[in-house]
């Protein structure tokens, strides 16, 4: 039974005795038995009146607990008129005005996060207070290549693949700039925070492929051109020199003849040799932009196969090779991509310097076609994985690290995917995707 029911009913059984009280000494009371019948009528009136008063802020605080749990912020209440309880409306339409208001503002903060979530090309993964990841976005789907219901429920350690070995491993707190295929890399940001009292871990992937590509570039086109025209200008010099003093020759002494004119063609051919090393720096700065033609890949590789063929002969290396049929056109400049196919060969040749096999293959799959080419060389350490396409880096000992910045030159310019890892079976695969 509710308070008002309760109080009504008080009222009324106090009154009802008055009135008993009242009938049972009626005779004795005369005229004034109707007197008092009038007034206990009226201050039961009124006592019902005054409760009614004096329980309506109940009323109106169980109808704020209803717009609360409907969650309606948009309602008002109109004054009554009374002090006490208009202060008390003013109060709590404060109240509502100020939730409805943050609610609009939580809602838009809401749906921009949301937006934002879905546009960012920084992937974002977000975990609940179990561990697992409860926000994920495209971006970060994308980079780790699994599906976002894929990735909603699972732990960093359950995570296929080795861009989520590395968030696996990371400390909270630490960032990690990584190589993946040699061809791609990502700085990974992992970092927690405090939701109501509990650690919650969110990590921040970021593609840098393109602005360190860009910034790479730009860093060693201007020191080879700055090297290459120092280079250049005193070779040249030089030489002239060189060959005026050997004019002078037929002055000397027959015995010191032929030592003197040795000594100079050392040093004019050291310096013909440095010439043509720095050229070789250069042609990479001047590489043209691909003149782009449908091409059929598969001849362009029946055209090259012999000298591959005869190159491996001579290092007793197996070499397979084999291409779909009915592979469709790709635009390319076949120019740059016959060298870029003639590089990776030789790498792969270089790899395992004899005694090996190599294997070229050219498919045709869902996003378009794919070149792949194994060897079973020496493979790929860690120091050498994450230097991968780094320019002009190079682990032989007279190489120039021209070959793989040549490659990853061309095939940026091509805007095709690329990469070198290790392939299920152990073998060293680099592939390029014509898509």
């Amino acid at each position: 039974m509710s308070l008002r029911r309760k109080i009504q009913l008080y009222l009324a059984v106090l009154h009802l005795a008055a009135f008993a009280i009242a009938g049972y000494y009626h005779e004795h009371l005369g005229l004034a038995f109707f007197a008092i019948e009038l007034a206990l009528i009226l201050s039961l009136a009124l006592g019902l009146r005054l409760t009614n008063t004096a329980l309506k802020p109940l009323d109106f605080v169980k109808s704020f607990k209803d717009l609360l749990s409907e969650q309606e912020f948009s309602t008002r209440f109109s004054n009554v008129g009374q002090l006490e309880m208009d202060q008390l409306i003013a109060t709590y339409n404060q109240m509502l005005r100020e939730l409805y208001e943050e609610r609009l503002r939580l809602g838009e903060q809401r749906g921009f996060l949301e937006r934002f979530m879905q546009v960012t090309p920084v992937g974002v993964l977000i975990t609940n207070f179990d561990g697992e990841i409860s926000v994920a976005n495209p971006a970060a789907s994308s980079f780790l290549q699994l599906q976002l219901d894929a990735l909603l429920g699972q732990r960093f350690n359950k995570l296929a693949g080795e861009l989520a070995s590395h968030i696996r491993d990371l400390d909270t707190g630490d960032s990690e700039l990584i190589s993946l295929q040699g061809a791609k890399r990502f700085r990974i940001h992992k970092q927690s925070f405090q939701d109501r009292g509990f650690d919650r871990q969110f990590v921040m992937i970021e593609e840098l492929t393109a602005l360190l590509n860009e910034s790479e570039r730009t860093a060693y086109e201007k020191l080879i051109r700055m090297m290459s025209h120092e280079i250049n200008n005193t070779v040249a010099s030089t030489n002239s020199l060189l060959e005026s003093c050997r004019t002078y020759a037929p002055q000397l002494q027959a015995s010191d003849r032929d030592d003197y004119v040795n000594a100079l063609n050392v040093v004019i051919t050291r310096n013909e040799n440095l010439n043509r090393f720095v050229h070789n720096f250069a042609q990479v700065v001047k590489l043209p932009e691909p003149r782009l033609k449908p091409h059929d890949l598969g001849e362009l590789v029946v055209h090259l196969e012999p000298m591959f063929s005869a190159q491996c002969t001579e290092r007793s290396i197996g070499w397979k090779s084999r291409c779909e049929p009915g592979l469709p056109a790709v635009d390319i400049d076949r120019e740059q991509i016959e060298q870029v196919v003639i590089n990776v060969v030789k790498n792969a040749m270089e790899a395992i310097d004899l005694n090996g096999s190599i294997e070229l293959s050219v498919v045709n799959n869902d996003s378009g076609v794919l070149m792949e080419v194994f060897d079973d060389g020496c493979g790929l350490n860690e120091s050498v994985r994450n230097e991968l396409f780094t320019p002009f880096y190079t682990s032989k000992s007279a190489g120039q690290g021209l070959g793989l910045t040549l490659v990853k030159e061309v095939l940026l310019r091509h805007n095709f995917e690329f990469g070198l890892d290790t392939a299920t079976d152990g073998r060293t695969r680099f592939f390029i995707a014509f898509a």
